[in-house]
C-alpha cells in the first residue's frame, strides 16, 4: 500500500525475506519447467520432422515403383496392339493377294459394262 504524507509517495514495503525466498524458488521451478517443455517440444519436433520426411521418401519410393509398373504394363500392351494390327495387315494382304488376275479381269469387264451401259441409258 502507498501512503502519502506531506505530498511524498512512499514505496510499498518489500514482502517478508521467508515469502521473497518462496517467490524466487516458485520462479526456479518454472523456469525449469519452461526449459523442459521447450527441449520436450523441440525433440518431438525433430522428431516429427524425420518421420515426415520417412514418409515422403516411403512415398516417391511408391510412385517411382507404380511409375516404372505403368511404364511395363504400356509398353507391353503397345507391343501387343502392334502386334495384332500387323497381323490383320498381313490377313488382309494375304486375302489381296488370293485374287486371281482372271477375277480381276472379270470384276473389270463387269464394272465397264456396268459405267457404259449406264451411260447408254442416259442418251
Amino acid at each position: 500500500m502507498v501512503s502519502h504524507r506531506a505530498g511524498v509517495a512512499s514505496a510499498p514495503a518489500p514482502p517478508p525475506q521467508g515469502e521473497l525466498a518462496r517467490l524466487l524458488e516458485a520462479e526456479a521451478r518454472l523456469e525449469q519447467e519452461l526449459a523442459r517443455a521447450r527441449a520436450d517440444a523441440a525433440a518431438r519436433v525433430a522428431q516429427a520432422t524425420t518421420d515426415a520426411q520417412s514418409r515422403i521418401a516411403a512415398l516417391d519410393a511408391e510412385v517411382a515403383a507404380a511409375g516404372t509398373t505403368l511404364r511395363g504394363q504400356l509398353d507391353a500392351e503397345r507391343t501387343a496392339r502392334e502386334a495384332e494390327i500387323a497381323a490383320m495387315g498381313a490377313r488382309e494382304a494375304e486375302r489381296f493377294e488370293r485374287v486371281t488376275a482372271d477375277r480381276i479381269a472379270a470384276l473389270a469387264r463387269e464394272l465397264a459394262t456396268m459405267l457404259l451401259g449406264g451411260m447408254e441409258g442416259g442418251r
